[in-house]
């Protein structure tokens, strides 16, 4: 699919870098997925030149974004002359930055003039830019041909890009609901951190607990669950440990019998860190009125 720049606005601003600057590439994508992209952990080999690496590729809102870059020499009499271009999309806009060793006047897209910013001086960088599709999606096809005019013969460069989505964000919140209070209980605890956690203990008792043990039902993470009656209480305590990603949502599924109906279901719960510190504020008893 082609985006065609006839039909969108365009914006442009110029900047100046010395020629020596060439801007460095994230890589180029060999692979796409039409999933919901997810926050990148950090490449070795990249981290000179970015913030952003590993396979999920997406970009932070703000930047830094994944430019790739391409370059053409052309000769033309005694003369040469080299161009470089470098593209990449933003969370809202397609963006073209071309530099010359020589002064050029246009740019044409798919036949289309679109720089209406007059001349731009050699070694020079100069940004075109245009809006995103509404409901643009990760890995749609930029795909259009591009041409350089201006001091010599014009030259042409395929633009290929697929867009890279913007990463997805969460903040850390711990919640509980009561499903059901009579003598069949069930209840769920949902969790989601902004980050990784390479251990997490979520804890917390059943009350006026009776009979086999609980159903927990865990989804989400990596994550194994013990249950236990302290000596002579009428109380199960629930303990789910282990790692979770960021942004991940867990779910804990809870099933079990009482004594009696109505009245507060749970004890105080908690999810902490592996030094035994909060990630969220607790969820007191929880009750179905």
């Amino acid at each position: 699919m082609r985006t065609k720049k006839n039909d969108i606005r365009n914006t442009f601003r110029i900047v100046s870098f010395s020629l020596g600057v060439i801007i460095a590439t994230a890589g180029i994508l060999n692979s796409c997925k039409k999933e919901l992209p997810v926050k990148p952990t950090l490449s070795e080999d990249e981290s000179s030149t970015r913030n952003l690496g590993g396979d999920a590729l997406c970009i932070e809102i703000g930047g830094p974004y994944f430019e790739k870059p391409d370059q053409k020499t052309v000769n033309y009499g005694p003369n040469t002359k080299t161009i470089n271009i470098v593209y990449y999309n933003t969370e809202t806009e397609f963006v073209l930055k071309v530099h010359s060793t020589k002064a050029w006047s246009d740019l044409e897209i798919d036949g289309t003039s679109v720089w209406t910013n007059g001349p731009v001086a050699a070694n020079t960088w100069a940004e075109y830019s245009y809006p995103l599709a509404i409901g643009w999606q990760p890995c749609d096809i930029v795909n259009f041909s591009l041409k350089v005019i201006g001091s010599g013969p014009q030259v042409t460069f395929d633009v290929l890009y697929k867009l890279i989505g913007v990463c997805e964000s969460c903040v850390t919140e711990f919640t509980g609901e009561a499903i059901s209070c009579d003598a069949t209980r069930e209840a769920i605890y949902h969790f989601v951190s902004e980050e990784d956690q390479d251990f997490i203990k979520m804890q917390g008792g059943l009350t006026n607990f009776t009979g086999e043990d609980a159903v927990v039902t865990v989804t989400g993470g990596n994550l194994t669950v013990t249950q236990s009656t302290p000596g002579g209480s009428s109380n199960r305590i629930i303990k789910v440990e282990g790692s979770v990603a960021a942004c991940e949502e867990i779910t804990v599924h809870i099933t079990w019998n009482s004594t009696n109906n109505n009245g507060i279901i749970t004890g105080d719960w908690s999810v902490k860190d592996e030094n035994g510190l909060e990630l969220a504020p607790g969820v007191p008893g929880l009750d179905c009125e």
